[in-house]
């Protein structure tokens, strides 16, 4: 029960996070103000469309992150900050025992749920946009 709960936690926030961006978008662009149908078509197919292409985008940085794409980076970075503080007591980890320990991000599979939910009616809105006369 506490799985399910977190769980609609999870999609309910980034519903919410997504709807914002979605209604920032086309606030930015006066829709309310608008007469011509074709326009609305256009603001409303931006408006589904930035949303749902980020959160596809941080869903394909997770998953590449899982498969290692950022390892090297993160181990750099992490040595260079150990280097930098001087009172560092730690001992020097090899590149091997930080693959070793690292850790895998799970359960992010609703950030590309939730941006093809987003990005679906932005395609609609732009086939609309392109058919119109």
């Amino acid at each position: 029960m506490n799985k399910k709960i977190s769980l609609l936690i999870k999609y309910l926030i980034s519903f919410c996070v997504a709807s914002a961006i979605f209604f920032l978008a086309i606030d930015l662009r006066d829709i309310y103000i608008e007469t011509d149908l074709k326009q609305i078509y256009r603001f409303l197919a931006d408006g589904f469309t930035i949303p749902g292409v980020v959160f596809i985008c941080f869903y394909l940085i997770l998953w590449f992150s899982n498969l290692g794409s950022f390892r090297g980076i993160g181990y750099a970075m992490k040595h260079a900050i150990s280097m930098l503080i001087p009172m560092n007591k730690k001992k020097h980890e090899t590149y091997s025992q930080y693959i070793e320990n690292e850790k895998k991000v799970n359960g992010f599979g609703f950030l590309f749920i939730i941006g093809v939910l987003f990005l679906l009616p932005g395609i609609i809105f732009t086939i609309l946009y392109v058919l119109y006369n």
